[in-house]
């Protein structure tokens, strides 16, 4: 067998699977590119979202809405939201209830995130927090916690510090009548031992468009090397 007749068919083998994996490496680009746009405009929306509400919106507003509300802090209660990191070191984020001093909602509650505390190294040692007490007023911005996965629900005290996997709205409202849908996350740390500042997006744009440019490269690589295998084989013919 000639090295026309034999070696072509593994040539156009490749040359097939290249011309499969092009269309789907743009599209991956494509879609790189409609999430960085996608981060762009949450980033944008809030930078520009800076109007604070003195009353809790209703519910299905779009979310990041800035409030100022006065009331307290509900005694008895501090959930402590488990396996949250900052800087490689496992803590918590310190979720409490709130009710606010309006009289429109005045059996209303809202959760507030009072921010992160390192957890001790000891796992049956939770840490003491002390949510100031009285009426306070507190400004932040409403985020709407996202239900993640988990196999087998924590069993929950009924008081005092529990520790909690993930922020289950359906869950705390059984527990919280009138509790509404969000969370508000502080501008001001109340607390000088909790840290706050949370990440507006996980992903920066400027990350999305770089896994976009390294698609597109690797779709330019495929259609560089299947025009030079054509070009090769006319000149094999040739």
């Amino acid at each position: 067998m000639s090295k026309v007749q034999g070696i072509p068919l593994s040539k156009w083998l490749i040359a097939t699977l290249a011309l499969l994996l092009i269309p789907l490496l743009l599209w991956l680009g494509l879609w790189q590119l409609q999430r960085a746009d996608e981060k762009q405009q949450l980033l944008d929306h809030w930078s520009s979202a800076r109007t604070n509400l003195t009353a809790l919106p209703e519910p299905g507003n779009p979310a990041q809405l800035g409030v100022s509300l006065t009331g307290s802090f509900v005694n008895g209660v501090i959930y402590l939201l488990d396996n949250r990191t900052r800087e490689g070191r496992p803590g918590y984020e310190v979720v409490v209830p709130f009710k606010p001093d309006s009289q429109a909602q005045e059996d209303r509650l809202v959760l507030v995130n009072l921010g992160w505390i390192a957890a001790s190294q000891y796992r049956d040692r939770l840490p003491e927090i002390h949510p100031p007490r009285g009426v306070i007023s507190l400004s932040g911005r409403l985020v709407t916690p996202t239900p993640t996965i988990q196999l087998h629900p924590d069993s929950w005290q009924q008081d005092g510090r529990v520790r909690i996997q993930q922020l289950d709205m359906v869950r705390l409202a059984l527990r919280h009548p009138g509790l509404y849908p969000a969370v508000i996350r502080l501008d001001n740390s109340l607390l000088p031992e909790l840290s706050i500042g949370w990440p507006v997006v996980n992903m920066l744009p400027e990350r999305h468009i770089g896994y976009a440019i390294q698609w597109f490269g690797l779709a330019i690589v495929l259609m560089g090397g299947c025009s030079w295998l054509i070009w090769h084989r006319k000149q094999e013919v040739l």
